[in-house]
């Protein structure tokens, strides 16, 4: 609505669409599957904020003629079975009858709370005074009831910011200094309670070639290839939507680490990834994903795997060009490069005057922009401008491949919100169908909390259509 002063004012949604802690939820597909549930003859389902900042589903049920009234444990065992975890409701509460307006529709105003909300799921409980104040601190920063000392931090909805909150609560509480690095590769309670000081080498155990961002699962793994600047924390994010059964493993750019050459050409650093690849999943079928400098990798990866035989079952490509990025222009500026290398951080840009931006205001730019990027040394800072710098060179020249399948396309809105006709120059290097998904994101936010809330559950769904 527009208000006295001629500007437009958001009242609200004028459909049954929600957003809880970043995920976009239809209510309708919750009543559906509920609805299916024997015994019941009404469901409704709505999101409540009884307390600020504490919004969550709650699920309105109404038995049907002659049955008792509903089992609530096998609704949500009904539900959990049918839905992702984000969509179930946090509590049900069973009713005569649901209130209607004088139109005949559910009066959700009416609608009672909760007599006491249901706490999150949670798995094994502390085992020690030491994991029991893990497990608050775990709770206090994800804004939830109750966490589990085997719940991973990012399956949670831990993100970056949230991670460095963490780590500070951890250090003010415990005395203990927690690197992100470590928090990455050991996301719960259970890892984390033997947590001493940290040394130099379990710092660098993030910086590794492969990250082991969720080392287990009964599935084939999902591979996420770096963009760019060579590191694939941005992927963690993913973990609260890639269904559990779903390992996932980051691979990063050599040189991160440790002081390596970097490769020549993008053949020896696909030669090197398909060697990391074959040594966690010797056979197929893989599946594959890559933003950016990683969506062409992605497709060399599938394409390179094919040509061995091999069954390549997704490959997902976030906005990359057939270049590696998706602008392919070679005229960038040395600012542009350091925007790519740190996940699109635009502090660079915004520094008075042309001259080069020295390491130490590099430094200090990424530690006031907090998140995971400000915990890095000088030397891992250096080495992921090289890398960046590197990454751009070897893609440009070398031509793409061709991969006989599918591909699963998330492309960048352009600066009007319309599509940028990205996906379309992969056409003469897929013999497939290239399912386009256009996102409301700029490219460089694609790996954001509210982008992934768009992008990762169609990710989702695709990889359990393998099945």
């Amino acid at each position: 609505r527009w208000s006295h002063e001629g500007l437009l004012e958001f009242v609200g949604r004028a459909d049954d669409q929600v957003k809880i802690r970043g995920f976009r939820i239809e209510l309708g597909e919750v009543e559906a599957v509920l609805s299916r549930f024997p015994g019941l003859s009404q469901v409704a389902v709505t999101a409540r904020e009884d307390q600020p900042g504490d919004k969550s589903l709650v699920g309105y049920v109404v038995a049907g003629g002659g049955t008792s009234s509903p089992d609530t444990d096998g609704l949500r065992a009904h539900a959990s079975g049918l839905l992702p975890e984000y969509m179930v409701p946090s509590a049900f509460v069973v009713l005569d009858r649901l209130p209607l307006t004088a139109n005949g529709k559910v009066d959700h105003r009416a609608l009672p709370a909760p007599e006491t909300p249901k706490p999150a799921r949670v798995g094994r409980g502390p085992r020690t005074p030491r994991e029991e104040i893990l497990c608050g601190l775990f709770a206090e920063v994800l804004g939830v009831p109750a966490v589990g000392i085997d719940d991973s931090f990012f399956e949670l909805g831990g993100h970056s910011l949230l991670a460095t909150r963490l780590a500070s609560r951890i250090r003010a509480i415990l005395g203990v200094k927690l690197s992100i690095h470590r928090l990455l590769k050991t996301p719960t309670v259970a890892a984390l309670s033997n947590l001493g000081q940290v040394d130099s080498e379990e710092q660098d155990s993030a910086l590794e070639p492969v990250l082991d961002l969720r080392p287990v699962g009964s599935r084939p793994p999902l591979f996420c290839v770096h963009p760019g600047g060579g590191m694939a924390w941005c992927y963690a994010g993913l973990l609260r939507y890639v269904p559990r059964e779903f390992p996932v493993y980051g691979l990063q750019a050599r040189g991160l680490a440790a002081d390596e050459p970097l490769p020549a050409d993008l053949d020896e650093l696909i030669e090197d990834y398909l060697g990391r690849i074959r040594a966690i999943q010797p056979s197929g079928p893989y599946s594959l994903l890559g933003w950016s400098f990683g969506g062409k990798v992605a497709h060399t990866l599938a394409a390179r795997l094919q040509q061995e035989g091999e069954q390549v079952s997704l490959l997902a490509v976030l906005d990359a060009g057939t270049g590696g990025h998706a602008s392919e222009d070679s005229t960038r500026s040395r600012r542009d490069l350091l925007e790519l290398a740190f996940d699109g951080i635009g502090a660079f840009h915004a520094e008075p005057g042309d001259a080069p931006i020295e390491m130490p205001r590099i430094l200090e730019l990424l530690k006031s922009h907090g998140g995971t990027l400000a915990s890095l040394e000088e030397r891992t800072v250096a080495a992921l401008i090289d890398i960046t710098e590197n990454n751009l060179k070897i893609s440009r020249p070398a031509a793409p491949e061709q991969f006989d399948g599918d591909m699963l396309f998330f492309e960048a809105a352009g600066r009007d919100g319309a599509s940028t006709g990205l996906a379309e120059v992969w056409e003469p290097y897929v013999s497939g169908h290239i399912e386009k998904h256009v996102t409301p994101f700029e490219h460089m936010q694609m790996m954001s909390t509210d982008a992934l809330a768009d992008i990762a559950p169609v990710l989702a769904r695709a990889l359990k259509k393998q099945f």
